[in-house]
Formats: C-alpha cells, structure tokens, sequence
C-alpha cells in the first residue's frame, strides 16, 4: 500500500519543503512528474531515465496547455458575460479544466506507462478528481467560489496530490486490490 501512496506523500513533503507558493506553482509540473514516474520506475515502457524525463516533459506541456486554455475560456467567459461573471462559472471553469487536464496527462503517460485497466484508471481519476472539488469546498469555507488567483495555487496543490494517488492506484491496480482485500478482511474479523 506505501507504494499506491507513495506519490502523494512525495509531492506532500515536497510541498512543505518549498519555501513559497510562487516558487513551488513553477516546479509543479516537475514535483508532479517526479513523484508519478519515480514511484512506478518498474512501469515504465521505456529506458527508465528517458520515460522519466518524457513524463516531466508531458507534464509541463499539460500545466501549460491548461494555463493558457483556462486563461482564454476565461477571457471569453468575461466577454459574453459583458465582465460579470458568477462564481459558479469560475467553479466550472477550475473544476473542468482540472479533470480534463488529469485525463489528458493520463492518456499522455499510457504511451510512457503500463496501464492494465484504462476503465479502472478512469474511474480511479474521476474518484480523485471528485475529492480534490470536495477537499477544496470543505477547507476553503466557500472561498474556493470566490474565483480567484489567490485558490487557484491550493487548488493545484491539492489536484496534485489526489491525481498523484489515482495514477499511484491505477498504475499499481494488482497491489491496491490486493491492499483493500486485506483491509477488507480485517475490518470482517474483528
């Protein structure tokens, strides 16, 4: 089980290591790459320094890419709005972005990757997805509505942590079976 989570503890610690939110939104990407493919070294496809770069790769691409479609689709948000945009759009905007961009990066990494069960990691996505939206209402008290650059940097954070594991658990299927049968059988027997 240390190894479904050892990408998000990798990215935690790291998080607590970076001195400043500013420095840390650059190295994201990179925090986030390095936790997913160092953790699963043994899926790689590839040469394992090469998948490793590969994936840093992609995940800069898709960080990017989604900071630039977030930025016109919000542009484009103020427009039709003539400026007064609601929160829930900019919920909207946050919360879609950040799915489609875990499932994009997801299929990017099938080609560095070994994924059994794309279903499986689907729905491993979704789940994750749907804690970073409940982690974000539960710990902001609401300002995560208030759509604003301030949230953004926690809500990147908290998708890299949680999409972190959902790779972690859909890389690693087998063992996080595995995992919950134990648990599971535990928690019967006492």
């Amino acid at each position: 089980m240390l190894r479904v989570t050892l990408g998000s503890v990798l990215v935690i610690i790291t998080m607590l290591l970076v001195p400043s939110v500013e420095k840390a939104l650059f190295f994201l990407p990179l925090i986030f790459a390095l936790s997913v493919s160092l953790a699963n070294t043994d899926k790689l496809k590839l040469n394992k320094a090469l998948g490793i770069v590969l994936s840093v790769g992609q995940s800069y691409l898709v960080f990017l890419g989604l900071a630039i479609v977030i930025y016109f689709f919000d542009e484009w948000i103020q427009n039709i709005s003539n400026g007064d945009s609601s929160e829930i759009e900019g919920v909207a905007l946050i919360t879609i972005g950040g799915y489609l961009a875990a499932l994009l990066l997801f299929y990017f990494y099938s080609f560095l990757f070994k994924v059994i069960d794309f279903k499986f990691s689907f729905w491993a996505i979704s789940l994750c997805h749907t804690l970073v939206v409940i982690v974000m209402f539960v710990f902001s008290k609401n300002e995560y509505l208030q759509f604003g650059v301030e949230k953004f940097p926690a809500y990147l954070i908290s998708w890299c942590i949680f999409i972190s594991l959902a790779y972690s658990i859909s890389l690693n299927r087998e063992l996080f079976y595995k995992s919950s049968k134990i648990i599971t059988s535990e928690s019967e027997n006492v």
